[in-house]
């Protein structure tokens, strides 16, 4: 059996007690994506085991709180009382996946077309900026849920390689951002790294 953790789950996500269920549910997003594999704040820094055991107390943090706050909503304390909540490691209890976070799809005549992806495309910066725009998203918007500076995401985009910092930190920059637009982080790296070394070798030619 188990040992119940002492953790209080409030500090864990970062909120302070008797928030709701919306902050709960943005806060354990904003925290979840910082821990996508390849996340800058993270690269380098822990191992696969110690990630492992952040997720699961973020994750047991969010169930936990969810709960509470959904329990306090007016015709729901009763049915909370009367019937036991889901264990934290049930399926029903699971929290939603990182791309949640996102925010819903733009009406069709605010954002230009989704490009197509498939196993040729080239994940270049004017492909990531079209991937971002197609998901309505703003510079801003991806500087607030990444943390990478905009400047250093207009030079992305824009291929201004000699102005990017020096591999380990644009490995984090791209993967963050791929997570964010919901790609594969690996393969958008492989993509922009090819075109990167390309770029640079003809360069100095």
């Amino acid at each position: 059996m188990k040992r119940r953790t002492k953790e209080d789950p409030w500090e864990v996500l970062g909120l302070k007690p008797g928030a709701s269920a919306s902050e709960v549910r943005r806060a354990y997003e904003r925290l979840a994506l910082a821990l996508t594999p390849g996340a800058l704040a993270l690269y380098s820094l822990i191992n696969d085991e110690e990630q492992q055991r952040l997720n699961e107390r973020l994750r047991h943090a969010y169930v936990t709180l969810l709960r509470a706050t959904s329990g306090s909503l007016p015709g729901k304390r009763e049915r909370q009382e009367r019937a036991p909540a889901p264990a934290a490691d049930t399926p029903d209890a699971a929290p939603p996946p990182v791309r949640s976070a996102e925010p819903p799809p733009p009406s069709p005549d605010s954002s230009p077309p989704m490009p197509v992806i498939d196993e040729a495309t080239e994940f270049s910066g004017a492909m990531l900026r079209l991937i971002r725009e197609a998901r309505g998203l703003t510079l801003r918007e991806v500087v607030d849920r990444t943390r990478i500076r905009t400047q250093q995401l207009v030079w992305l985009e824009e291929e201004v390689y000699n102005r990017l910092p020096e591999r380990v930190y644009l490995r984090g920059f791209v993967m963050t951002y791929a997570a964010l637009l919901r790609l594969d982080p690996e393969r958008v790296w492989t993509s922009y790294e090819q075109r990167q070394q390309a770029a640079m070798s003809a360069a100095t030619s």
